[in-house]
C-alpha cells in the first residue's frame, strides 16, 4: 500500500519537542505543561527528543538531526523560531499546540512552512492522539483507548469532551484529530488520510465552517464510499452561522444546500452532541446491523408506544419476537 503523504504527521517514527524555553519548566504555557505530561507517560514505540528552541549548531549539524515531525507547545512569541529549526532539520510535518495566536502569525507560520516544505497542523490546535503506537500528541488529557474509530474535530472542547465521554463508556479510537481554525491542513485532507487508513472502520466528524467546498465533499464522498460517515455540523441557524464563523474562521454556507450535499455524498448527519455520541458509541462496536428491523424493551408500555412512533419516522421496522 502506497504511503499517505500525512503520514509524516500522524504516523512519525521520529520526534522532536519543543515546549519548554531553556528546558525552564516555569516558562511553559499551560498546553505545554499538558503535551509534556502526556508524552513522558506513555509509551511510544517510536523516538521522541526534547529540544530547545536555543539548540544552535551548524546548519550541516541541524540537518542531520532528523525527524518526521516537530511538535511545538510555546508561547506565540517563540512558536516562528522552533519552526524555523525545525524546518533545517528537515522535519517533515509540524504540529503547534499553542493558543492565543493571532491570524497575522498564523499566516506568518504557514509562509515558514510552505518555505521549508513542512505539513503544518495548528496553531490554536489541540494535537492528536493516535493510540494504538501510544501516541498522544496533544493538550487533551490522557491518551484513548485504543479502537476502530476516527474522529476529525475542529472544536478543541469538544474534543476534550469526547475524549472524556469515551474513557467512561468504553470507546477506543484509531485517531482523533483536532483541527484549529488557522490551520494548513484541512479537514478533507484528514478524511482523506481517515479513508486510507486500514485501522480506521468509521469516521466521526464535527464540523464549523470549510475552508474548500469542492475539496471537503469531494473527500467526504470517497471516505463515506469506503467507511460509514457521520457528520455534525454548527452553524444551522443565523445566531450559530455567526458564532461558527467567529470561532472557526471558515465560510459555513447554507444549512439545506449542506443537508443535501451530505446525503448526496452518503454521509450521516446529526443534530446534537447526544446523537454524535451514541453514534460513535454504536460505530465503536463490533456488532453491525445488518437490517432495518428493531426490538425494544422498555419498563413502561408509554415510551414504548414513543418509541415505536420513531421507529416508523425513521423508516425502521419492528421485529417480531417468535
Amino acid at each position: 500500500m502506497d504511503k499517505h503523504y500525512l503520514q509524516p504527521l500522524l504516523e512519525p517514527e521520529v520526534i522532536v519537542v519543543f515546549a519548554a524555553r531553556h528546558a525552564d519548566p516555569s516558562q511553559q504555557t499551560a498546553q505545554g505543561r499538558a503535551l509534556t505530561e502526556a508524552i513522558r507517560a506513555q509509551r511510544f514505540t517510536g523516538t521522541i527528543r526534547f529540544l530547545d528552541i536555543g539548540f544552535t549548531g551548524t546548519l550541516a549539524e541541524l540537518s542531520q538531526t532528523r525527524a518526521d515531525l516537530a511538535i511545538i507547545a510555546l508561547p506565540p512569541k517563540d512558536i516562528a523560531a522552533a519552526l524555523e529549526v525545525a524546518g533545517r532539520m528537515t522535519c517533515r510535518a509540524a504540529l503547534i499546540v499553542s493558543n492565543g495566536v493571532t491570524a497575522d502569525l498564523a499566516a506568518q507560520l504557514r509562509r515558514i512552512a510552505q518555505r521549508e516544505g513542512v505539513l503544518l497542523l495548528g496553531p490554536n490546535s489541540l494535537g492528536f492522539q493516535r493510540p494504538r503506537p501510544n501516541l498522544n500528541a496533544s493538550a487533551a488529557g490522557p491518551l484513548a483507548r485504543a479502537g476502530s474509530l476516527g474522529v476529525v474535530c475542529q472544536s478543541g472542547a469538544l474534543t476534550a469532551a469526547m475524549l472524556d465521554w469515551a474513557r467512561s463508556n468504553g470507546v477506543g479510537f484509531s485517531l482523533m484529530v483536532s483541527i484549529g481554525p488557522h490551520t494548513d491542513i484541512d479537514i478533507a485532507q484528514v478524511l482523506d488520510y481517515l479513508a486510507n487508513d486500514p485501522q480506521t472502520q468509521s469516521i466521526i466528524v464535527y464540523l464549523e465552517g470549510i475552508g474548500s467546498a469542492r475539496r471537503f465533499m469531494s473527500a467526504l464522498r470517497s471516505a463515506a464510499i469506503a467507511k460509514p460517515v457521520v457528520v455534525l455540523k454548527a452553524g444551522r441557524k443565523q445566531a450559530g452561522n455567526e458564532a461558527a464563523q467567529t470561532h472557526s474562521a471558515a465560510t459555513v454556507g447554507s444549512d439545506e444546500v449542506f443537508d443535501a450535499a451530505l446525503r448526496r455524498a452518503g454521509a450521516v448527519r446529526v443534530r446534537s452532541f447526544v446523537e454524535l455520541f451514541s453514534a460513535a458509541k454504536c460505530l465503536a462496536s463490533r456488532y453491525r446491523p445488518v437490517g432495518p428491523r428493531l426490538a425494544l424493551v422498555t419498563n413502561g408500555g408509554g415510551p414504548g408506544v414513543l418509541a415505536a412512533d420513531w421507529v416508523n419516522e425513521i423508516g425502521l421496522k419492528l421485529g417480531k419476537l417468535s
